[in-house]
């Protein structure tokens, strides 16, 4: 019969090592610190160009990942929808600035080490 209860701090480490070797050894381990940026920065892009595109904003991806990284507007679509996106990722960087992450960077938002539902 197991023991009921938390585990040992010990037990914890234990565990943990075991589920960062299998990482390493399945998966390579996690990300570079470059990689992990790409993969934020994919993300915020995606979501950028989904959540307008349920308004109806016509922006492809390739439009809003120019927009998003270098602040240009290519294409022939109306400046309405630039700006719906603009306005889209402003908003996210005013959200992430009163959570008190990095604004410029798409990081993961941070509650400070609490549970981000507090």
């Amino acid at each position: 019969m197991a023991a009921r209860g938390r585990p040992s701090r010990s037990t914890v480490y234990q565990r943990l090592g075991g589920a960062l070797a299998e990482l390493d050894e399945r998966f390579g381990g996690l990300p570079s610190p470059r990689e992990a940026q790409e993969i934020w920065d994919d993300i915020w892009h995606q979501e950028a160009h989904h959540s307008t595109a349920l308004e109806g904003n016509t922006l492809v991806l390739r439009e809003v990942e120019t927009l998003l990284d270098h602040g240009r507007a290519v294409g022939a679509k109306p400046l309405r929808e630039y700006n719906e996106v603009q306005g889209y990722a402003d908003r996210g960087r005013a959200t992430r600035r009163a959570r008190g992450t990095s604004a410029s960077t798409t990081s993961p938002p941070s509650r400070k080490g609490r549970p981000y539902w507090e």
